[in-house]
């Protein structure tokens, strides 16, 4: 923050029955501004009362400087008000001298980039309290840039008034993510997608609205929908043969077991590289415990060290991509995970679209639902906040609608 200097003066030019005007210059920085205070005095009553500072006996100079310093004490709170201000890019002395004055400036209107930036910004220190992950920061930093990336393309422009974001402009966005959006497979992205991008632009003017930055959100005038999107996980045979498949070189094998492990864990990929010993912890019982809280949610999670996770573990005790870090696994990254899955699954005969995130899955369903986990104690290890998060991981299995079914088939028989 720079520093505000306000100091008074005579202007040596400037006189009125003998006296001489007094004037007053207001610095920020390296900048400033001169003002008259409307106000004058004898020069050396001026310097015999030190600019006033002394004065005490005399009425008309004792009003006279209440009258100045009081100029002095206003354009101080202008600037500590102005400095909250985040529509303001500069407090400059000009500004607080016509603000003290009462004339009207023009004032720059909120633009797009200004609310995002206001958001991101307290996000920025939010991520730095841990209250919220970094990954959640970029997700709203992408959804400024591609609206960004729109506007340039369809308004060669690089930013744009609120006032100018009508419904017009907002399904226009939306036809832009659809159809024109560029990603791997060509142009467009999925309805679900859009609209989580959507959604995340209705939260950041909804927090600028909060703020006081704005007063109407314009994207709140959008409400598509979310499609529910099938499951993708491992039945029981699926997830049998994974595991007894033979791979053809030892980096297909870590990859399976890295999978594996999180098919008996629940963990994410964010959430099992950072995985360490001091991670484990041993309770009263004698049983080992992974203990962590998920990256994305911030949700205390507790996982208990079942036999294959146990010989997992074991397998990389000793492994030199392991031991610096103390990591319970070799490191991939997601993309490395998700090619090499897609050979195992090759590989294994399984025909679905084998990602890492269908271990998580396969968690719920599988290793958990199908063994009949209450689902409020899967949410818990998945490090949901709500059980009905869970619900679109834990999907019943075709064998446990059958038994159930079956019931039904006795009773009308």
């Amino acid at each position: 923050m720079k520093k505000l200097n306000v100091k008074f003066y005579l202007k040596g030019d400037k006189f009125r029955n003998g006296e001489n005007a007094i004037y007053l210059k207001i610095q920020v920085g390296n900048k400033n501004t001169t003002m008259s205070t409307g106000k004058y005095i004898a020069k050396n009553r001026w310097s015999s009362t030190n600019r006033l500072m002394t004065a005490k006996k005399v009425a008309k100079e004792v009003s006279l400087k209440k009258y100045i310093y009081g100029i002095e004490t206003q354009i101080e709170k202008i600037y500590i008000d102005k400095l909250k201000d985040d529509s303001i890019e500069e407090v400059t002395p000009l500004l607080l001298k016509n603000t003290f004055l009462g004339k009207e400036t023009k004032v720059k209107e909120v633009t797009f980039q200004d609310v995002c930036t206001f958001h991101i910004k307290h996000f920025k220190k939010r991520v730095l309290k841990e209250e919220v992950t970094s990954a959640t920061l970029d997700k709203y930093t992408r959804v400024s840039r591609i609206f960004r990336d729109f506007l340039n393309l369809k308004y060669k422009i690089n930013d744009i008034e609120i006032s100018k974001i009508d419904d017009r402009v907002v399904f226009a966005f939306d036809d832009y993510l659809r159809f024109e959006r560029p990603n791997f497979n060509g142009n467009g992205v999925c309805n679900n997608t859009a609209v989580k991008y959507l959604r995340n632009l209705k939260t950041i003017f909804n927090f600028g609205i909060k703020r006081s930055i704005i007063s109407v959100n314009p994207f709140n005038v959008y409400e598509e929908k979310l499609e529910e999107v099938e499951t993708v996980f491992l039945d029981p045979i699926e997830f049998k043969r994974l595991k007894e498949v033979a791979l053809p070189s030892n980096k297909l094998n870590t990859v399976r077991d890295i999978f594996l492990f999180s098919c008996y864990t629940s963990y994410a990929p964010v959430d099992a590289m950072n995985l360490t010993l001091n991670n484990i912890d041993m309770d009263m019982s004698g049983d080992k415990w992974i203990r962590t809280r998920r990256k994305k949610s911030n949700v205390k999670s507790d996982i208990i060290i079942l036999p294959p996770v146990k010989d997992i573990i074991n397998k990389y005790r000793n492994d030199p991509r392991c031991i610096e870090n103390g990591n319970l696994l070799p490191s991939y990254s997601n993309q490395k995970m998700n090619e090499y899955l897609k050979e195992i699954a090759k590989i294994a005969n399984i025909n679905k679209n084998l990602t890492w995130y269908v271990s998580r899955h396969t968690f719920a369903t599988t290793i958990c639902y199908s063994n009949k986990i209450p689902l409020e104690y899967i949410s818990k290890m998945m490090g949901h906040k709500k059980v009905t998060q869970t619900q679109h991981y834990a999907k019943l299995l075709d064998d446990a609608v059958k038994s159930e079914a079956s019931k039904l088939k006795q009773i009308y028989n």
